[in-house]
């Protein structure tokens, strides 16, 4: 019951209209919204779509089909028997196929008398794996060839075309769970909001619009005055890390669970390997660990936390092969992933190569080494010298450093963790100035300050510790939502990397041994909702730029995620902006027993999420399937970060100045006397006894030469005319501004 997240896109099917024009990729037919529909077979209760001249079914088919019919007739009647007549609604028209609507309002409770959802789709699934045994069909024509991964590109068709076969005969596992059509929602993306229904099927979005015909089957949701938008992408995530001694505790099956029930349905983690170790080798690993437990799609940054000839190869093959478009690098943590200014350099000429773009933390490491210890030798060793140790000046230096190197490589930046106002300022002022670079606050840095390190109880403020330090300073989260909303700062991710009391203890006596991290995929969309949408600050489109569809754009898979659009992945939240929940430890879905959003109170609920097309959560209770998720690949060369950067190397190509040679002499050091460096000659010191006199017999005050220094101990403080004896009367010479008639 997390915040939701949308997305945002350019391209709709028209508001009125049932479905986008398709095309037969064997037959290369075009069909218009007009003539799409041009038969329906009156006689069956499936929707039939056809050419000119309909294939011709023979009387087995015939046959087969009218027992298939029969069979869902009967099981319809079996379970309206069962959960009610208003469960089951007849969708009548011209002989449609039979929709099953759920007669329930999206986030109401269900009565008793009716079974839940997951008991209706276990008896469909079986239902269904009946009537496909039993049925004979014919080829599909036209039908979709998934890519890895299952999703479709955009070039290829928005649907299937079926040429002589029932609907529901159209897939291996159509179910009414991966069928649904969601009516009456304000769809929210990015771009703009419109009341439209959309229609669900095998995990893509197949129509968007008004009065759309669809085939039957199909889960009905009422989302009558709700708002749905694209599912929400965290960027920044580190389920089950090695880290300072320990291993953060929400794995990949906890965190992403965590994350469906706030409305995030991808989430891209962080492949980090040790000093030494393969990019490839930890790679494999985390890809197998996230594979096996990962409910919601999922990707990776890789980390560069060392340099050398083989990591410049392993970039290569990760690009080009693994679909890993991303990688980190630190500027902090010094002998663990910290790498120095040049091998940073030289990895971000390698990334740019690649097209590949570069994330940074962006810390001074020796200088808050340094600071370490001299708060241990102050006797601070609490939470607060965690912040005391790594000022915010710091982190500003850093993050400026990063970005000269980055434009002088040429590789689009990426800062990670904004925390502090200084740090935001200098990415927006580099974007004004022209530098490719994209900046992400976390739900810490926008929910909560760092006040929370001087609290009494050390085991309170050690669940805040985290890296670069939140701020002591009341006002930055506000300060950093306003540049959020005002696109000075892009997207948002968590940095959930956490810790239990017992694991942050390690650094009871020693701040500088707290493990790092926080939490925050499940609360993101709800903090950012409640800080920004609720205040004020940003309308609904900007957040779901900000939650989901910036993260699509400048990662490079949009638009397969990032908005509700023909063609991509049904990844959606349907959310209450009435609604109200408190965040709270003993109802999150995290594995971690601290929450640092504890007791906040958001406004606007997620109701429902979907991921892939399916229903994974619901009436407040979670419906996931640990392994469901599936990797994204990512190409490179993003055009939300290149597009500027390719251009700029086509037309500012360094140019030499053409001119003649030089062809004078040229000095030889070999050929030079030994003793032609002449010496300088030694400072002529003046002589104070040697001092010539004024016309008036006085020496000029503006000209005085004192000085105890070049009197040396015999004059012992005395001036050098003091012998002079004074003239009484002597009248002084006019000053440039008149003669003067004092006497004295």
């Amino acid at each position: 019951m997390a915040g939701r997240k949308g997305n945002a896109d350019r391209s709709y099917t028209p508001l009125g209209t049932a479905a986008p024009t398709w095309s037969s990729p064997q037959t290369g037919r075009r069909r218009n919204v007009d003539n799409f529909f041009n038969s329906i077979e009156q006689g069956d209760k499936s929707l039939r779509l056809s050419d000119s001249c309909p294939p011709q079914k023979t009387k087995a088919q015939i046959d087969v089909e009218a027992a298939a019919t029969e069979a869902r007739e009967s099981q319809r009647l079996k379970y309206k028997g069962k959960a009610g007549s208003s469960f089951f609604t007849s969708v009548e028209g011209g002989g449609n196929s039979l929709q099953m609507t759920s007669g329930r309002v999206c986030g109401q409770q269900p009565t008793g008398a009716v079974e839940t959802s997951s008991q209706v789709e276990e008896s469909q699934v079986a239902t269904d794996q009946t009537e496909k045994n039993e049925e004979t069909t014919t080829p599909v024509e036209g039908k979709i060839p998934k890519k890895e991964g299952g999703e479709i590109g955009g070039g290829e068709m928005r649907g299937l075309l079926y040429s002589g076969v029932s609907v529901e005969d159209a897939s291996s596992d159509q179910t009414a769970q991966n069928r649904l059509l969601i009516k009456g929602g304000k769809i929210v993306n990015a771009d703009r909001m419109f009341v439209a229904d959309i229609y669900i099927e095998d995990g893509i979005i197949r129509q968007v619009g008004e009065n759309l015909i669809t085939p039957g089957g199909a889960k009905q949701i009422d989302a009558k005055g709700k708002l749905i938008m694209p599912g929400g992408i965290d960027t920044h995530t580190h389920f089950e890390m090695p880290f300072m001694g320990t291993r953060s505790i929400d794995d990949f099956y906890h965190g992403t669970k965590a994350a469906l029930a706030g409305g995030t349905t991808m989430i891209i983690d962080h492949c980090l390997p040790q000093k030494g170790q393969s990019l490839l080798e930890a790679y494999e690993d985390w890809s197998a660990r996230a594979s096996e437990r990962a409910c919601c799609d999922y990707s990776f940054h890789v980390g560069i936390t060392w340099w050398s000839d083989e990591v410049k190869k392993e970039i290569e093959v990760l690009c080009k092969e693994k679909g890993i478009n991303s990688f980190k690098m630190f500027m902090a943590y010094k002998g663990v992933f910290m790498l120095d200014d040049d091998e940073i350099y030289q990895a971000m000429c390698i990334l740019k190569e690649q097209g590949a773009l570069a994330l940074m933390h962006a810390e001074n490491g020796k200088l808050i080494s340094e600071c370490c210890k001299k708060m241990l030798a102050l006797g601070i060793t609490g939470p607060e010298g965690h912040e005391l140790s790594r000022p915010e000046e710091v982190e500003v230096a850093a993050v400026n450093n990063a970005i000269c190197l980055a434009n002088q490589a040429g590789c689009p930046l990426y800062i990670v963790r904004i925390t502090s106002k200084g740090t935001a300022d200098a990415v927006a002022t580099a974007r004004q100035r022209g530098k490719v670079v994209f900046g992400e606050p976390i739900a810490a840095s926008l929910g909560v300050d760092g006040s929370h390190y001087w609290d009494k109880d050390w085991k309170h403020a050690a669940a805040y510790v985290m890296g670069p330090p939140l701020r002591p300073d009341v006002t930055t989260p506000g300060y950093l939502m306003d540049l959020l909303a005002n696109g000075d700062l892009h997207l948002t991710g968590t940095d959930n990397c956490t810790f239990n009391p017992d694991q942050k203890a390690l650094g009871k006596d020693d701040f500088t041994k707290i493990p790092n991290g926080v939490n925050g995929v499940e609360d993101r969309m709800s903090i950012i909702w409640e800080k920004g949408v609720y205040t004020g600050k940003m309308d609904p489109c900007r957040f779901v730029a900000v939650t989901s569809t910036n993260a699509a754009k400048i990662f490079n898979f949009y638009p397969k995620k990032g908005v509700i659009q023909v063609g991509s992945d049904a990844d959606l939240v349907i959310w209450d902006p009435n609604a109200t929940r408190t965040i709270s430890k003993d109802t999150h879905h995290h594995a971690v027993t601290m929450n640092i959003f504890e007791g906040m109170v958001c406004h606007g609920v997620a109701l429902i999420t979907i991921s892939n097309g399916r229903i994974v959560w619901e009436d407040e209770q979670l419906h996931v399937t640990q392994g469901a998720g599936r990797f994204v690949s990512r190409p490179v060369h993003a055009s939300e970060a290149y597009a500027k950067i390719l251009i700029r190397d086509k037309v500012r190509v360094p140019v030499g100045v053409d001119r003649e040679a030089y062809d004078g002499p040229v000095w030889n050091s070999a050929n030079a006397p030994a003793n032609s460096v002449s010496k300088a000659a030694p400072k002529q010191t003046q002589n104070q006894d040697s001092k010539t006199a004024t016309r008036h017999g006085h020496r000029d005050l503006h000209a005085s030469g004192f000085s105890l220094s070049e009197m040396g101990p015999r004059y012992k403080g005395n001036q050098v005319d003091d012998n002079v004896k004074s003239k009484v009367g002597h009248k002084v010479l006019a000053p440039p501004g008149g003669q003067s008639s004092i006497t004295f």
